[in-house]
């Protein structure tokens, strides 16, 4: 690669992934797939997921699926996102990149032919076992058209580590292939977007910083002091002023930010329709300050001189409707146009996750998002930091997403919320199978056998999947078998330890799950039991007879995964153990009261959290219960508690 700058970067993304093993060719392709997708994506995911490179790849190195701004990788993925916001925006992206300094006609030509072959009803050429899957994404996806308010968008990423000059033949060659695919009528818009290496530079360096922006806030008011926060204002900022907030410097709307909204935007529903109206009509847009709710933003910092703000590293934690709406109607945007703004400086997490919750409550909110902000959660990251240094490497829980990007912490030390629900799932709740979902779905659905009991099992399948990931990196395991990770996290389980596996809200379980940390901590030891689980993957694949890709996705090769497995009793899943009760004294003012199990003496604790939504109501002094129970240093506290009809 003759740029060293762009080369740099590369070294520094390979070290943060610990992908030493991987050739420079391949090493460019995650990164550019990594850049591009990051800038649509706000989410953490796996770049490698969405690499097709290698034969029968159509010319096209990655391509990304968002289904209402989520990566999605499953119909069921598609089915969540669509049904749970009641609308269907889809996005495909295709990349290609190239170590090269030129572009070159001929492999842009592929390239293209690749992406209309993608669109046709049956491939030009063979493809391989992922192209197929996307393939019938794509076809789910258009079958729902009903539900879409414009076409999918599509978008085509050609890198070079060259410099992108216009040439006109290349300018033509690329502006052939728009058309036709424009033709086909299966898209509301089509962009090819040559990148060279200064793009490229600019996209890692804005992905490694901190957001920073200059606005000028001229009406402002500055709120008095208050514990944790650093400083506060109330203001009316006009929009032309909020779009450099939430755009990058090439116009695009800058997703990351609105991470920590905890509502995904509702697309074109009667809301939104009103707010693009009262923007559009000449008589409300100057009252669009009356009419509007205004934006929350949270900044850690922000450094004032006068009327100018430069805000650092900050969030709009309320107002993402507003804001997409604002942006999809950019063009219209007058000096009429004001918003109330609410703009808070704090370094507290506390602080901003009280604000989070105290300015959502209008509306139906995404469980993964307010799960974030759950004592356990919280509970959860402290226990990962109890271990300190005498675990190798040391990991961090990342409950909020982003939170250490400003500290000199590896990328591959980080557990996210969204790899700790798919990797306890895996382990603990024998169902590799269901880990290609979204990780909300998987929340959802097992809401009441997941982030409950002892953080140890938590801790156990986080370092699990960093040991694995190590041993994959440092080709000491196949890298065919990545593709089967969570199924070793299964099987490693059941070979490590062959005792009956405790209920998750015992004591009993963090014996167990200090015997699995003694195996994963012995490198030799982890080694043998993560090969030996490669073998019985390999060796069933041999007796079903199903294309590998797939067999990550089916209950039924689970099964027979536990099937083949020595011992049966080692197999069994994660429950908790449930009790009954009666409520002797509970205060819906205080928020709390105590329970008397007829298991045991000790009178237990509960909190309202902990009280199912559809019970609270009449959750009172006296009602028979039934519940689970963590046992800790502090004493024994009820948790998902459920009136006994």
């Amino acid at each position: 690669m003759k740029d060293r700058i762009l080369e740099s970067y590369l070294q520094d993304f390979s070290k943060e992934y610990t992908l030493s093993g991987l050739n420079e060719s391949e090493l460019f392709e995650h990164f550019v797939n990594y850049c591009i997708v990051a800038r649509e994506h706000s989410e953490s995911f796996d770049f490698e997921e969405i690499h097709v490179g290698g034969s029968g790849d159509n010319a096209i190195d990655g391509m990304a699926i968002l289904v209402n701004e989520h990566l999605v990788s499953s119909t069921e993925g598609i089915d969540f996102f669509k049904n749970s916001l009641r609308r269907l925006d889809a996005q495909f992206i295709f990349l290609q990149s190239k170590t090269s300094s030129n572009f070159d006609m001929g492999e842009i030509g592929k390239f293209i032919f690749g992406v209309k072959s993608f669109f046709g009803e049956t491939p030009s050429i063979r493809v391989n076992s992922q192209i197929q899957h996307l393939r019938s994404l794509k076809e789910y996806i258009y079958n729902s058209s009903i539900d879409m308010d414009r076409s999918p968008l599509c978008h085509m990423y050609y890198v070079t580590t060259g410099k992108w000059v216009e040439d006109d033949n290349l300018v033509g060659l690329i502006k052939s292939g728009i058309d036709d695919l424009k033709q086909t009528d299966l898209f509301s818009e089509v962009e090819f977007f040559p990148i060279d290496s200064e793009n490229m530079r600019r996209m890692y360096r804005e992905l490694r910083h901190k957001v920073e922006k200059e606005i000028i806030f001229e009406k402002h008011t500055i709120l008095p002091p208050m514990d944790n926060v650093q400083e506060a204002y109330l203001g009316i900022l006009p929009s032309e002023e909020f779009l450099k907030l939430i755009c990058d410097d090439e116009g695009n709307l800058r997703r990351s930010i609105f991470y920590d909204n905890v509502r995904d935007f509702q697309g074109n529903n009667p809301v939104n329709r009103e707010i693009a109206e009262s923007i559009n009509s000449p008589d409300q847009s100057d009252k669009f300050a009356l009419l509007n709710n205004g934006i929350t933003i949270v900044a850690k910092s922000i450094n004032k001189v006068g009327d100018k703000f430069k805000l650092m590293d900050y969030q709009i934690v309320n107002g993402g409707q507003t804001s997409h709406v604002l942006y999809r109607n950019r063009d219209s945007l007058t000096n009429k146009v004001l918003l109330p703004i609410k703009l808070i400086v704090t370094n507290d997490v506390e602080v901003t996750n009280r604000i989070i919750k105290a300015t959502n409550r209008q509306t139906e909110v995404k469980i993964e998002a307010f799960e974030s902000l759950t004592p356990f959660q919280k509970t959860l990251e402290e226990f990962y930091s109890s271990f300190g240094k005498d675990k190798k490497p040391r990991l961090y829980y990342e409950r909020r997403s982003k939170q250490y990007d400003n500290l000199p912490i590896k990328k591959y030390q980080i557990i996210s919320l969204a790899a700790q629900v798919k990797c306890f799932l895996a382990m603990f709740l024998n169902e590799p199978h269901s880990t290609h979902r979204y990780y909300g779905e998987l929340l959802k659905a097992n809401r009441n056998r997941m982030f409950v009991g002892s953080p140890y099992p938590y801790y156990i399948s986080g370092y699990g999947l960093n040991r694995l990931e190590h041993f994959f990196n440092e080709n000491k395991i196949d890298h065919f078998y990545k593709k089967f990770r969570y199924q070793m996290l299964m099987l490693f389980r059941i070979f490590a330890e062959k005792s009956q596996l405790p209920y998750l809200n015992s004591k009993k379980i963090d014996s167990y799950c200090v015997h699995l940390l003694e195996n994963l901590t012995d490198e030799d030891r982890a080694l043998d039991l993560f090969k030996k689980c490669a073998a019985l993957i390999s060796k069933t694949l041999t007796k079903v007879e199903v294309d590998p890709r797939a067999a990550t996705r089916l209950k039924v090769f689970t099964n027979e995964l536990i099937s083949q497995a020595p011992i049966s009793k080692a197999a069994t899943v994660a429950t908790v153990e449930r009790e009954q009760g009666t409520v002797i004294w509970f205060s819906a003012v205080k928020g709390y009261g105590f329970i008397r199990s007829r298991q045991r003496e000790d009178d237990i604790f509960v909190h309202s959290n902990d009280v199912s939504e559809l019970d609270y109501v009449d959750f009172r002094t006296s009602q028979l219960v039934e519940f689970s129970v963590t046992e800790d240093d502090r004493g024994l506290k009820a948790y998902d508690v459920q009136i006994l009809k």
